[in-house]
């Protein structure tokens, strides 16, 4: 059974102008120089990807499902612990990087995108849960895992000195005042 915590007004999945999952433009804009994307984003730890692989319920090769998968990071590293991968993503400019690297991936956001009876040991998402409609999302993923199968969201954290955060964030605020993101507001060590 899928649950899911009660609505806050203000989460890392909400911001001033609403969900994170309803502003398209943004969540769609890192195509724009996906091939500088590919190369500039950071990987996941390996130990991250064994975790996930040993906790599916594959008795063969894991079939794993890649929500919001961009230019394949995260997809490239499950391949290459011998799983069977499929992308999704709703920008065909970051599919095509993905692709070029021999991942297979459908254009589509996860909510509308046709699962045509398939089925996953996993559906995971690196850094991308926040643009997927978290309701949904979860009902989705869901439907498409097997029994005893695995929803992985995870993402980057990033914790540099207090100093340097603070500094940054007020860069980031002037020279990107419309980001979804306000850093200024969390502290170093902040658990809010």
């Amino acid at each position: 059974m899928v649950t899911l915590p009660p609505e806050h007004s203000q989460s890392p999945l909400t911001d001033s102008r609403g969900p994170l999952h309803r502003q398209r433009q943004v969540a769609e804009s890192f195509g724009a120089n996906a091939d500088r994307y590919d190369r500039a984003r950071p990987t996941y730890p390996a130990a991250l990807v064994e975790r996930i692989v040993a906790e599916s319920p594959a008795t063969g090769v894991p079939e794993i499902l890649d929500v919001g998968c961009g230019t394949g990071i995260s997809g490239r590293l499950f391949q290459a612990a011998g799983c069977q991968v499929l992308g999704v993503d709703p920008d065909p400019r970051m599919a095509e990087v993905a692709r070029s690297s021999g991942l297979d991936v459908e254009v589509a956001t996860f909510e509308e995108w046709d699962a045509a009876g398939r089925d996953y040991d996993a559906v995971v998402a690196g850094t991308a849960w926040h643009w997927v409609d978290p309701v949904a999302g979860a009902a989705k993923a869901a439907r498409v895992l097997r029994p005893g199968g695995r929803l992985a969201l995870f993402w980057h954290v990033f914790q540099p000195p207090a100093e340097l955060a603070r500094a940054s964030a007020e860069v980031y605020h002037r020279v990107v005042p419309d980001s979804p993101f306000d850093l200024r507001g969390r502290p170093q060590g902040s658990t809010a």
